[in-house]
């Protein structure tokens, strides 16, 4: 790789450090932007769509979802807007891209009788991290984040502090959640310091284990579903979880609207 792509990449990383940018976006654009293998401002076209015929499959030869090829041409998209706003480029090299379709798909909480299965049998550390994200919305990385010292329990809420997108929010948590907690320790509510990786494996083998087909996300979107069934607020909703856009909130819509359900029982009877 030119030694000026490498010096642009290091400068650009160094941007993103100083923007308070997540360690898992920095050591993602790191990676996707040196597996070019030259200086991406200087690649022509077809040299551009040669690299992106390699990053359609797996290492173990699976296409690739169409979530992470948009990931991965979200970035390259960034460090050329970088790169023009720096004046080392005139153009985005990730113009040449073809456009990446992500499917329109719908939430899939984990089922009320899925949840009971699982508080059933789930103690200790695994059980809180199951209840901070079927009870009170928490992304895996917010699980893994979250210190008894959070928690206001005169307000009943828990500070979570520079969520996604470095942003800080309270969420309010039921007296059911404060009791499911139990009385306060200190440092992580978890019991040790993991990352939001680990919590999501460790609760995806917890439900497997319990003949669960499902993963740590689907907590928080059976948090969504309920929240917008008992208030059908949008803008509350999204809130609560910390969603940049209600449009992502809105995919949860359907399956929680007792609206659309009881519009459906009218519909679906004859006479």
């Amino acid at each position: 790789m030119y030694i000026s792509s490498v010096r642009n990449i290091a400068a650009h990383i160094v941007h993103l450090e100083a923007g308070r940018y997540s360690p898992a976006t920095v050591t993602e654009r790191r990676r996707l932007l040196y597996s070019l293998g030259a200086d991406p401002l200087a690649m022509t076209r077809e040299q551009i769509l040669a690299w992106w015929a390699t990053r359609q499959h797996r290492v173990d030869g699976e296409p690739k979802a169409e979530r992470s090829l948009s990931a991965e041409a979200s970035h390259l998209r960034a460090y050329g807007r970088w790169a023009i706003q720096q004046g080392l480029a005139e153009r985005n090299p990730a113009d040449w891209l073809p456009r990446v379709r992500l499917p329109q798909t719908m939430a899939r909480p984990l089922s009320e009788a899925d949840l009971n299965r699982l508080l059933v049998v789930a103690e200790g550390p695994t059980r809180r991290m199951i209840v901070l994200g079927a009870l009170a919305g928490l992304r895996a990385s917010e699980i893994a984040a979250a210190n008894w010292s959070d928690i206001d329990r005169d307000s009943g809420c828990l500070w979570i502090r520079e969520g996604k997108g470095k942003k800080d929010r309270a969420v309010i948590l039921s007296a059911g959640l404060l009791a499911e907690l139990g009385d306060p320790g200190d440092g992580p509510i978890i019991g040790r310091e993991l990352t939001g990786k680990a919590v999501s494996e460790i609760v995806k083998r917890f439900m497997a284990a319990q003949g669960i087909d499902s993963t740590a996300h689907k907590l928080r979107a059976r948090y969504v579903t309920r929240f917008l069934a008992a208030t059908g607020d949008l803008k509350a909703a999204a809130d609560a979880v910390g969603h940049a856009s209600v449009t992502t909130t809105a995919m949860y819509a359907v399956a929680s609207s007792d609206t659309m359900r009881r519009g459906a029982e009218a519909a679906g009877r004859v006479g």
